[in-house]
């Protein structure tokens, strides 16, 4: 009698583990509620596409970006932009935005914001020499105007011509007396910014991609001989509608900035594209910026380049971050 009991709880211990054996772990809970996985980082404020069209160069446009708040795409291995940096859209495939670039100051005074500019250097064309021209006029009402903004321009020079040997008829920019490469002028005077703006006087010689290439090349000049020096590359100017050529046209003055845009995000630039700041909705230079129904610009239009530049001065002191194009 004993036996058998103890045979039966044995054999109820046996069925008990059986049980235990069998049984299936639970799934794992995937939560989709507020909290982020581990390895997901709140996503930086982003700028998709071009500001209002309705708004005006010097209207006060508005440059907070706004921030994606319950998006419904998931992507598993997102692309985010560094800390302290806002992407905005460059355009469309064929068209570029329009007013891409702030001109808040965050709460800074305008003589503020120009004094970020004592220490750059702005480097061009004809286009930069109406913005030099523009700054000497307004010297003559305001001594603190921009800074001690220092300029290296020449008529009809490209970024091509740049990497031209020094000669009689070369157009290099004069610096101490004589010409000299901008790398070397830029070193020479210290500069520590360097605002740089070529292309309308490229395109119709070196082609689109030529020209990117032939400003990559200056600017690692540059930084190998002045290896601390910020660089920002102003956007290519758009012309006035009619005035259109073979080469030289918006449609390839578009596809050159896309190119200098990213270069800069690839290098650590800064892209400043002014020119989205002074466009129609057709793309061209309207007349109330354009000076000769060509591509030269009015004072009207170097105003819009003193609020979109103080602007991107208060953005670095305040600590706004860099805005990245694409």
């Amino acid at each position: 009698m004993k036996l058998g009991k103890i045979v039966a709880v044995l054999l109820a211990c046996i069925f008990a583990l059986g049980l235990l054996a069998c049984k299936k772990t639970d799934d794992p809970v995937i939560d989709i509620g507020g909290s982020a996985s581990p390895n997901q980082t709140d996503a930086p404020a982003t700028q998709q596409g071009s500001v209002a069209d309705s708004a005006t160069p010097n209207s006060g446009l508005s440059t907070s970006v706004p921030t994606s708040e319950g998006t419904s795409d998931i992507n598993p291995t997102p692309t985010e932009a560094p800390d302290n940096e806002s992407i905005v859209s460059l355009g469309s495939e064929t068209a570029p935005a329009r007013n891409t670039m702030p001109t808040e100051t965050y709460g800074l005074s305008n003589t503020e914001c120009e004094s970020w500019f004592s220490d750059a250097v702005f480097i061009g064309d004809s286009i930069t020499i109406g913005w030099k021209n523009y700054n000497n006029r307004m010297l003559e009402k305001n001594p603190e105007f921009f800074g001690n903004t220092r300029f290296l321009c020449e008529g009809s020079y490209g970024v091509g011509h740049a990497l031209e040997p020094i000669s009689d008829s070369s157009l290099h920019p004069i610096y101490g007396g004589e010409q000299c490469y901008i790398w070397d002028a830029v070193k020479k005077m210290g500069a520590k910014k360097v605002f740089i703006l070529f292309g309308l006087n490229d395109i119709s010689i070196w082609g689109v991609q030529g020209t990117a290439d032939n400003y990559a090349e200056v600017i690692s000049n540059i930084r190998r001989e002045s290896p601390e020096t910020e660089i920002y590359v102003i956007s290519a100017m758009y012309m006035f509608k009619g005035s259109e050529r073979e080469k030289l046209n918006n449609k390839n003055i578009y596809a050159l900035n896309k190119l200098l845009a990213e270069m800069c995000r690839e290098n650590g630039y800064e892209f400043v594209n002014i020119a989205s700041n002074l466009i129609d909705e057709g793309g061209f230079l309207p007349k109330e910026y354009c000076s000769d129904n060509y591509v030269h610009q009015t004072y009207s239009a170097y105003a819009v380049w003193a609020d979109v530049l103080r602007s991107l001065a208060a953005r670095h002191i305040t600590g706004q971050g860099k805005l990245v194009f694409e």
